[in-house]
């Protein structure tokens, strides 16, 4: 492969990841606190120059376009339901799933069947002590993130920081992974808003708008490659022809 065309294929490659995330955030645009997802390119295509010079192969760089998380978050809608709850700053709520915790802004939490509190995916949610058993009881949260049952307090639900919100992976429906993030306990407690929740920062007019720009980036580049792949065939067929 020349390289020029390894570059430009490394640039297609990075247009093709550029439109599964744009096409994740549209999916996920009604997803309850769901962060839209930023496509990064590796600094356009000065990466890719630097690769046709040394040893690796210009489309390798392609892989190093990765989704950063926007934290902006979301506006906040009210349900009026006991257990909707939304997070008024930083912070994620914390789960218990089969590999270990993770992470959600989503709050549309209920009384599982064996008395947990749990998270719409089913994970349990965590307070200060672990699991929060809530039991039949009249079951309440305050703003300070306290569970009540019947008036009394059983745990205060455990609120999570990491380091750099952008490198969060997202595993799906809400939820997001530390991946390699230092994840700790807010050390400055967010306002819990009973009766609310947050919706998806994702705005499906502006992402359609940037599905429309990079298509129309790696179709310049489509042909960019058929206009190369002519002006070859052309130079061997003339060069074929001397003497």
């Amino acid at each position: 492969m020349s390289e020029a065309i390894g570059m430009i294929h490394g640039a297609m490659r990075a247009d093709a990841e550029a439109l599964r995330i744009i096409g994740q955030n549209i999916a996920n645009a009604e997803v309850t606190a769901y962060r839209r997802q930023i496509p990064l390119s590796a600094g356009g295509f000065d990466p890719l120059v630097a690769a046709s010079q040394g040893n690796d192969e210009p489309a390798s760089v392609a892989q190093l376009a990765r989704a950063a998380i926007d934290s902006q978050p979301g506006t906040l809608r009210s349900t009026g339901e006991t257990l909707d709850v939304a997070l008024e700053g930083k912070g994620f709520f914390v789960l218990q799933s089969a590999s270990g915790t993770v992470l959600t802004r989503r709050g549309d939490f209920h009384v599982g069947a064996d008395g947990v509190l749990a998270a719409a995916s089913g994970q349990p949610v965590l307070g200060e002590n672990g699991s929060i058993q809530v039991g039949v009881g009249a079951a309440a949260i305050g703003p300070d993130g306290a569970v009540t049952v019947n008036g009394e307090v059983v745990d205060r639900l455990r609120i999570a920081q990491v380091a750099n919100e952008a490198e969060l992976h997202y595993l799906g429906n809400g939820l997001y992974l530390g991946a390699g993030n230092e994840v700790q306990d807010a050390e400055s407690y967010p306002v819990v808003r009973q009766g609310f929740l947050e919706t998806a920062n994702v705005t499906p007019v502006n992402e359609m708008v940037l599905m429309m720009e990079t298509l129309r980036h790696f179709e310049a580049a489509q042909r960019l490659v058929r206009g190369y792949d002519q002006l070859l065939e052309k130079a061997i067929s003339e060069l074929g022809k001397v003497g």
